[in-house]
């Protein structure tokens, strides 16, 4: 009876699974917001019936993928239902709000990086080189129109959009990171009024003011920054790396920084409009940015919470 149970269920979610995936992959506008929500079925028959049957459900999901969809339905079966089946796991096992934020952005980037190694591999897809061909071809349409209107391209100009599209391509990584984050934050919002109406167990919900940074990123983002001081070669390996890396840890600060601004905002009684103020305009002037970044680096080094409280 319960494996009929589970079979029904699974059944149903693999339907469900089926009908989002169409809708995104052949309805432009609508399938942008359908397209968040094709990890919920396996979220949720993984938080129901764990993650092994969950697993064969992401197996049982290539057969409709591959049936009904196109050869860009099979990267994306596999990124959102792996990534389901993952978050799903750390949810039945009563992780917490950032748990589940961490495992989804792991396993969204781990799917990222095997979906990019299997393009590369199989088919000679680079979206590296894809991406400085685009760029290239913006640079010699805009050299073409300040040509027309008199305005003839410098050498400095010409050098400057160069290091820009290096930049941009050595940053590769780092944008991979972050849109598995997104990724994953906006499959965990999708999926929260989803189990709340089911009355599925979600775990305990830390205030973002709580949130404390393992005090060993502040050193290694400390250590990174001084490295990056040494003359290294521009597009090698260590260089790329550390780069990555450093705007990793960047993030990672400034998250620390915002933190530390709804704390001390509850502390003193004043709500999250004003936190909410700072975060908006943060993204709107850099240089509060920045300050917000000092301020988290402050707060994991020298623990200003503690001192608040005395």
């Amino acid at each position: 009876m319960k494996n009929a149970r589970v079979l029904t269920e699974g059944a149903v979610q693999l339907a469900i699974f089926t009908v989002l995936l169409l809708l995104s992959l052949y309805m432009p506008v609508f399938g942008m917001v359908t397209t968040f929500f094709l990890a919920i079925p396996f979220l949720l028959f993984t938080m129901r019936h764990t993650y092994k049957n969950g697993l064969l459900l992401l197996a049982a999901s290539f057969v409709p993928s591959i049936w009904f969809g196109s050869f860009l339905s099979i990267p994306m079966t596999f990124m959102f239902a792996s990534s389901g089946v993952a978050m799903g796991h750390v949810w039945r096992k009563k992780g917490g709000k950032y748990a589940v934020l961490l495992v989804g952005t792991l396993s969204f980037l781990l799917s990222m990086i095997i979906i990019y190694a299997g393009s590369v591999l199989f088919f000679d897809i680079h979206i590296g080189k894809q991406i400085e061909e685009i760029m290239q071809q913006s640079f010699q349409s805009a050299k073409a129109v300040l040509e027309q209107l008199g305005q003839p391209v410098n050498e400095q100009f010409e050098k400057t959009m160069k290091q820009t599209m290096d930049v941009v391509i050595d940053l590769l990584p780092t944008a991979f990171v972050f849109a598995a984050a997104c990724f994953a934050w906006i499959t965990q919002q999708a999926a929260l009024p989803i189990l709340k109406r089911l009355n599925m167990p979600i775990g305990n919900w830390q205030p973002f003011r709580e949130l404390v940074l393992p005090k060993s990123l502040l050193w290694y983002y400390l250590a990174v920054m001084l490295l990056l001081f040494f003359p290294i070669e521009h597009g090698s390996f260590p260089y790329v790396a550390l780069l990555n890396l450093f705007q990793v840890l960047q993030l990672l600060m400034t998250i620390q920084g915002f933190s530390f601004v709804f704390y001390w905002m509850h502390h003193k009684k004043m709500g999250r409009k004003g936190a909410i103020a700072i975060v908006v305009l943060s993204l709107f002037f850099p240089f509060l940015l920045h300050l917000v970044r000092i301020l988290g680096i402050i707060d994991l080094g020298f623990d200003l919470r503690k001192k608040l409280k005395d």
